[in-house]
């Protein structure tokens, strides 16, 4: 992840986003808080390639996801 992708992050929280993560999933997320000191972001999934991954609930949990675990995040540009 470069720095532009980190300021995207920070630039994003409340706002849905796609992340491409280095396991190869591609994701849309909502971004609720991103935080420097730990190096990680809390997002809501929106949807994902690996749905598999989680759990299924009539309200979605928030997942927190390390810097290091993502490639690269581009903006989610709707019509």
């Amino acid at each position: 992840m470069t720095e532009q992708d980190l300021e995207l992050l920070r630039a994003s929280v409340g706002k849905v986003i796609r992340i491409v993560c280095h396991d190869g999933e591609h994701m849309l997320a909502r971004v609720h808080a991103v935080s420097d000191e730990d190096k990680d972001v809390i997002y809501d999934v929106v949807s994902t390639t690996k749905e598999s991954r989680y759990e299924k609930h009539d309200e979605q949990p928030a997942y927190l996801m390390k810097f290091e675990d993502i490639e690269h995040v581009e903006p989610y540009l709707t019509s």
